[in-house]
Formats: structure tokens, C-alpha cells, sequence
């Protein structure tokens, strides 16, 4: 996990990086002066495609004022790296898998831009089939967090950056039969709770 971690800060964190000051370094002096005010921001869209190799890729949306922002999101768990590693073992696959979060941030500059500290809870819902066994574990989670980020704001678009640590608490866990099998009751859904750490690339678009 913390292999996965760090490559992923290595991707994102030097481009980011490398755009910001190459967009300070073009804008005129005159333009630089007058853009003292940030503009005015109801808030923003955005995809994360780094969930691919975290767990999963999000979409989702926040609005708010100036400096405190609310919003909601939706994962597809399926193809993230990070949660294949966690969650399969040999034999078994994802089912469709999902998860559905609430957050909120407070941005210290204005224009939904900069440095933001945030905290949210994602319900997140598993299905992982084991096909030579012929079982399905069907598994509830519900994952409070908080994050600490960095967002670069260009004039209609942005990217930024985020590390979260969060608690996912299993909440219910079970085990069926497939069609066709009937060894369901020799396997159990033991309890996987345990604390986390992601990172998160967003890619999006003010409005």
C-alpha cells in the first residue's frame, strides 16, 4: 500500500507542480495586479481518474460560498488498484461495487482555490464473487474522513490534490450462493474495519 502511495504522489505531484509555475511565469505583470480579487465561484465539477489506482475512480460536484464548500460524489469501486490488492483474494472477483460520499471543505483563499482543509463519510457497498466456490460476500462499509489538499485554479478549470486518512467500519457483511452452488454456510464474512490511508487527483470545472 504505502508502494502505492507513494507512485501516485509521484505522478500528479511534479506536473501540478510544473503547471502552476509555468502559468505564474506567463501571466503579465499588468495581469497579475488585477487579479488581486478572486472570482466569484458557486462551485465545481470534477472527475478523479487517480482512483484507478487507488479504489476507483469518483465523480462528483460541490458548491458553497467563498471559503466553505459542500458537496457530493460516486465511486465505482471496481477498478481500483488499491482495493483489488485489500479485498480479493485468489479465486475471487468484484461484482458491481459502489460507494456514495458526502463532503465539505474550507478553503483558506478565496475562489475555491488553494490550500483547503475537509472531512466527509462515504457508504461504501461490495460484492466480491468467488467463483470456484460458487459464493457471493456481499459487504457494507461506512468510511468517515478527513483531508488536507491543494487546489490550482486556473480561469475555468483546476486540478488538485488531496491526501485523506480515514476509519472504514464495516457495518454489515454476508455470504449467499451463486446459482448453482450450495456452500455458502461453510464461509463467513469476517470483519475487515480498519483504518486508511488514499490520495486523490481531481480534474474539474467551476461554475
Amino acid at each position: 500500500m504505502r508502494r502505492i502511495l507513494a507512485t501516485a504522489f509521484s505522478l500528479f505531484v511534479p506536473v501540478i507542480v510544473a503547471t502552476e509555475v509555468a502559468r505564474a511565469d506567463d501571466t503579465p505583470p499588468a495581469a497579475r495586479a488585477e487579479s488581486g480579487a478572486a472570482p466569484e465561484r458557486h462551485g465545481s465539477a470534477y472527475v478523479d481518474p487517480l482512483g484507478f489506482l487507488m479504489f476507483g475512480p469518483r465523480v462528483g460536484a460541490d458548491t458553497g460560498g467563498a471559503q466553505l464548500t459542500g458537496g457530493l460524489y460516486g465511486r465505482w469501486f471496481d477498478p481500483g488498484l488499491l482495493g483489488r490488492s485489500l479485498f480479493l483474494k485468489d479465486g475471487d472477483r468484484f461484482a458491481f461495487s459502489y460507494g456514495v460520499g458526502t463532503r465539505g471543505r474550507y478553503y483558506f483563499g478565496a475562489g475555491h482555490g488553494g490550500f483547503h482543509l475537509g472531512a466527509g463519510a462515504e457508504y461504501l457497498h461490495v460484492r466480491v464473487e468467488n467463483a470456484p466456490a460458487l459464493v457471493v460476500t456481499t459487504s457494507a462499509y461506512l468510511v468517515p474522513y478527513g483531508e488536507v489538499g491543494y487546489r490550482f485554479a486556473f480561469e475555468r478549470f483546476y486540478a488538485g490534490a488531496a491526501a485523506v486518512l480515514g476509519y472504514a467500519a464495516r457495518l454489515s457483511g454476508k455470504v449467499d450462493n451463486l446459482p448453482g452452488g450450495n456452500n455458502a454456510s461453510s464461509y463467513q464474512a469476517n470483519n475487515e474495519s480498519s483504518v486508511y490511508g488514499s490520495v486523490g487527483l481531481e480534474l474539474g470545472v467551476f461554475f
